[in-house]
């Protein structure tokens, strides 16, 4: 009767222990508990085994509003794309982009940019990270072989990182770097302060953008004299939203001229990858 009464008290004990571990991992984005692995097969097949999105709950599951088959072969919208239809410059070849920018996107990235929620990062840089792999799979395929040269980080003006703390684009674009071994190099500076994108028209989202980057010579040179392949010079530029793709042109203008001016015989290839597309 003794033994009997001890090994249905550890039964009970071994028991709650697992109801108390299971419920004790909280979701990444919403800090609820969850159960369970809630995300697609083919997402979860993207990502490494230990990504913190793995761990997210079913109700935030349901909510990311991901992009599948895309309307836009240039900037990866999955509607028709009007900006690209009256796209005159071409600095940049094509950008991808994981989800649409849709309320909760919003709510997620202003916890991060703007509340200084690191604790998002990791599941942010998740769904970054599908973007850059569907590129890297549709690049790999018309081109076996192809390899990255640098991943350039949207750089934010000065007022703008006193204010966060940290810019949202270089610490998503680090955490890709290091899972994906990549290789970070911060080319570009942004020479003015702006409005918040979110806050400006189309028009004045294409205007603002107009000479708001231009290349860091220093580090451009100590780039350029690191190259030992020969062939293009392809490089990746990283931001989280996609709204008109004039951030994304000025960058990859700025940059592009910049290394041509090293390398005049050289085909500098750009493309982009953000978190969302709006």
């Amino acid at each position: 009767m003794f033994q009997y009464f001890i090994s249905n008290i550890r039964s009970a004990a071994a028991l709650i222990g697992g109801l108390l571990s299971e419920s004790a991992r909280s979701c990444p984005l919403c800090r609820t508990p969850a159960r369970g692995i809630q995300l697609k097969a083919d997402i979860r097949a993207s990502l490494p085994a230990n990504a913190a999105l793995l761990g997210i709950c079913r109700a935030c599951a349901s909510e990311i509003p991901w992009i599948g088959p895309i309307a836009c072969a240039v900037c990866g919208r999955p509607d028709p794309c009007g900006d690209c239809a009256r796209r005159d410059t071409a600095h940049f070849i094509c950008s991808r982009s994981a989800v649409r920018y849709n309320d909760r996107i919003r709510e997620w990235l202003a916890l991060f940019k703007y509340r200084g929620d690191e604790r998002l990062a990791e599941p942010l840089a998740d769904m970054l990270d599908i973007a850059f792999r569907r590129l890297e799979a549709m690049l790999q395929s018309r081109m076996p072989g192809h390899r990255w040269d640098a991943v350039i980080p949207v750089p934010v003006s000065s007022e703008r990182l006193a204010e966060r703390g940290f810019n949202q684009a270089e610490r998503l674009a680090e955490l890709l770097c290091s899972r994906r071994s990549l290789p970070l190099c911060k080319l570009l500076h942004r020479t003015l302060h702006s409005e918040k994108k979110s806050l400006q028209s189309r028009l004045a989202r294409l205007k603002s953008a107009e000479g708001l980057f231009v290349a860091d010579n220093t580090a451009v040179h100590a780039f350029v004299e690191g190259m030992s392949r020969p062939g293009p010079v392809n490089l990746l530029i990283l931001d989280d939203i996609y709204t008109t793709g004039s951030t994304i042109e000025a960058c990859s203008e700025a940059v592009s001229s910049a290394i041509q001016r090293y390398l005049p015989n050289r085909n500098v290839q750009v493309y982009a990858v953000t978190l969302a597309r709006s």
